[in-house]
């Protein structure tokens, strides 16, 4: 893939919420009011690539017609003005191609990519996945690594299977996250000219410091002017000014705010906390997907005092009256 196509793929990795009713069934006009709302408040082509059927988004509890629903609206409301991307969650390699031949078809312009999971897999196994995918369908790729959901021990993408990763052309960025902070800002220093490092679970500004390209942000989805001002405040190089603003958002409030009772807890899979974390922004997408066990009442009353006292609230845009509006 041209390094021309790649430089989209840089910004805000945005994962949208899926909307559904008490019985999981899509709510697909909602999807379009938010997901266009997103695009009008800035959440364009140069700032921002559009996920749906992610993490945030259901991606691993979806029926194939739901997620291609999703697949067909994202494209559709993009209609060019933003990247699009989505989830692809899968163990067999024919089945993630097969997805990603389906996305390509519609239109999507990448995927994000988990490596397959049910016993521990090897590092050539993981890279076959890549590569079968890679070699099945021209659409950029976006590896997610994700050592937390792995099986004990817990796979992550070692420097090798990185350099290894540089072979397969339609690989364009990483969405990158790992548990040692050294090896993290190592990998990016290393890999930066060859793929777009998206920030997940990010460290203050230390990964744009030594040349990621973008950042995760589940708040965009509520408050799409505060993620746009750290994206903006990253392109310039105005490092202090993102810390201070992630300080004051994220790290000093959520820490006085939330004890060590009322963290997240581990679950199955996204759909708990990021329902749960939407609602607490003014976002009610309704109930995780099955048989997923939502979070604690406790847990959603110590993220609502978060964000309450975090100031977030004035930086908050979304409001569920915009569906009666539209």
């Amino acid at each position: 893939m041209p390094d021309s196509n790649k430089d989209r793929f840089q910004g805000i990795l945005l994962s949208t919420p899926t909307f559904a009713d008490q019985d999981h069934n899509l709510l697909l006009n909602r999807q379009r009011v938010h997901f266009n709302w997103l695009i009008d408040n800035g959440m364009t082509e140069g700032n921002a690539i559009l996920v749906v059927a992610g993490g945030m988004g259901e991606g691993y509890f979806l029926e194939d017609d739901e997620w291609r629903a999703l697949a067909d609206m994202a494209v559709e409301e993009a209609n060019g003005r933003v990247p699009t991307g989505i989830g692809v969650f899968e163990l067999s390699a024919r089945r993630a191609a097969g997805k990603a031949r389906q996305a390509a078809d519609a239109g999507i312009d990448c995927i994000q990519v988990s490596p397959p999971h049910y016993l521990l897999p090897d590092e050539e196994e993981v890279f076959q996945h890549y590569k079968y995918i890679n070699d099945s369908v021209d659409i950029a790729i976006i590896p997610y690594n994700t050592p937390w959901a792995m099986p004990s021990p817990g796979f992550e993408f070692s420097q090798r299977l990185l350099e290894r990763f540089t072979e397969l052309e339609n690989i364009v960025a990483i969405k990158w996250s790992t548990h040692n902070y050294k090896y993290y800002l190592r990998m990016i220093r290393l890999f930066r000219h060859r793929f777009n490092f998206l920030d997940n679970n990010r460290i203050l500004s230390h990964g744009a410091r030594v040349g990621s390209k973008g950042f995760t942000d589940y708040v965009g989805n509520a408050a799409p002017r505060l993620t746009l001002k750290k994206w903006q405040l990253l392109k310039e190089g105005k490092y202090d000014e993102f810390d201070e603003l992630d300080m004051q958002f994220d790290y000093d409030p959520i820490s006085r705010a939330v004890t060590p009772d009322e963290q997240l807890a581990g679950r199955m899979g996204e759909g708990p906390a990021a329902k749960m974390i939407a609602k607490a922004l003014g976002i009610d997408s309704g109930p995780p997907f099955p048989a997923q066990i939502e979070q604690p009442q406790k847990v959603y009353e110590a993220y609502r005092r978060y964000v309450e006292s975090s100031g977030l609230l004035d930086w908050i845009d979304w409001d569920q009256a915009i569906f009666d509006k539209a």
